[in-house]
């Protein structure tokens, strides 16, 4: 595995524009770094307001929901910058948050030049945390314990293990604006089917368990709290769409399971 640190970067363009337009760029950056990975959507508005003040902005304005972020900023010489962006992926990448909220620290710290905290947020996003086996086991020990936690077999484990590293696979392929939607629905649906016919090859006894333990790593629960603490620290419409969107999920998972067991008829036969 080649080690993130020695990895070729891509060769960084050169930026133009105002200080204001870089130093709002540069915290843009850092505030969809942090919502990508699973920022509630206040940690991603008071690190983006820290960075601007940290570098001289007078006055920031800042509205955050999980799909769009829209700063404006003015300077005390009288030069402004508005800037957005539109997110259309988010993730639960815990320690790649960790980076940006370390990287935000930092800079509140130290205030380093604006090429160097471009250097920084570079290799934060061309860095890969984990190698691909680490989360690869992750996936088979979730599945394989969840299915046994929850009354299965050990041969249920076994096969909701051997159906998580397909789940792995199709979460390593990258499609670009691919309907999240529809991936989830294939994913379970796919696993639906697997789990059926591990029963029905009699490597599996439970087709109930095998599922738990697969659907275990498709609910979006951190998801979920999230949008409660971002409900009870005030952000109503921030909170309210990751509700829906994490309920819309569920309910893809249940249609996706719920088709395969239709299709192949449960295990009967």
């Amino acid at each position: 595995m080649t080690n993130p640190e020695t990895t070729a970067l891509p060769k960084l363009t050169p930026y133009t524009g105002s200080f204001a337009d870089n130093v709002l760029r540069i915290a843009l950056d850092i505030g969809e770094g942090l919502l990508k990975n699973g920022a509630d959507v206040h940690r991603v508005e008071v690190a983006i307001e820290k960075v601007c003040r940290t570098y001289g902005a007078a006055h920031i304005d800042v509205f955050t929901i999980h799909s769009l972020i829209l700063v404006a900023i003015y300077m005390p010489d009288g030069t402004h910058s508005t800037q957005s962006r539109r997110i259309f992926d988010i993730a639960n990448h815990l320690t790649r948050l960790e980076l940006y909220n370390a990287l935000s620290r930092r800079i509140c710290e130290e205030k380093p030049s604006i090429d160097e905290v471009d250097e920084q947020i570079r290799r934060i996003k061309h860095e890969r945390v984990y190698p691909f086996y680490l989360i690869l086991l992750g996936y088979i020990l979730a599945a394989g314990s969840f299915a046994v936690f929850f009354g299965g077999t050990l041969r249920d484990g076994i096969s909701a293990a051997l159906i998580a590293i397909v789940m792995y696979l199709f979460d390593e392929v990258k499609i670009d604006y691919f309907n999240k939607m529809a991936k989830t629905t294939l994913v379970s649906f796919v696993s639906g089917i697997l789990a059926c016919l591990c029963v029905r090859i009699g490597l599996g006894e439970n087709l109930d368990m095998i599922i738990i333990g697969t659907i275990m790593i498709l609910i979006p629960g951190l998801s979920l709290g999230n949008a409660m603490r971002d409900l009870l620290g005030g952000d109503t419409l921030a909170g309210t769409l990751k509700i829906v969107q994490a309920v819309i999920i569920a309910v893809m998972i249940a249609i996706g399971y719920a088709l395969a067991i239709l299709l192949l008829g449960g295990v009967a036969g």
